[in-house]
């Protein structure tokens, strides 16, 4: 269930600086869906620097499902419209956050670009579907696509249960429990 907007919480990170070292670029070209850039930007950077992100720079792109199947098939060869899409465009580690700590979120040290294309359409399909708002599930489209990023995957059950659980903790510092919490 999703938190009333009145409860939204405050930022845990200097937003100051995150906003320096994570730059979210937003481009909205769906009707389906009012969505609050700022709230989606600032999710983004905190998820970043609890990764431990050096820095990124991460465009997201809010569709319609005709634009998404278009790139799902053009990209991956998949002929559906998907709910998110994520591109690592670069990644390298920075040598100064070396050696990295096993314990380590999947992020750290990483200085990433990458692009994230997101369904508006889908989300309000799925969240009538999973009983919470759609922009709840656009934000969790956002934050899965972020953690593919930082080197998560969802490919085996193993890692789709690492995957999962990393999720639902960063859903929940904005009051967000996903609808597959109780599986």
């Amino acid at each position: 269930m999703s938190a009333h907007p009145s409860e939204t919480r405050k930022p845990t990170y200097n937003t100051a600086e995150i906003a320096t070292r994570y730059l979210i670029d937003i481009d909205d070209e769906q009707k389906a869906l009012k969505v609050d850039h700022k709230r989606l930007a600032e999710i983004a950077r905190e998820l970043l620097a609890a990764e431990k992100c050096v820095s990124a720079t991460i465009s997201i792109a809010i569709v319609d499902n005709e634009t998404i199947h278009e790139l799902n098939q053009r990209y991956l060869q998949h002929d559906y419209a998907t709910d998110v899409l994520s591109f690592l465009l670069e990644c390298e580690l920075e040598p100064e956050a070396l050696p990295i700590p096993k314990s380590a979120p999947r992020g750290a040290g990483k200085r990433i670009e990458g692009d994230i294309i997101v369904s508006a359409e889908m989300a309000k399909e799925l969240a009538t579907k999973y009983r919470w708002q759609p922009l709840d599930e656009l934000t969790l489209y956002v934050v899965h696509g972020l953690l593919h990023l930082c080197g998560y995957d969802d490919l085996s059950a193993k890692e789709l249960k690492v995957m999962r659980q990393r999720e639902q903790e960063v859903l929940k510092a904005w009051n967000l429990t996903p609808h597959y919490a109780d599986e």
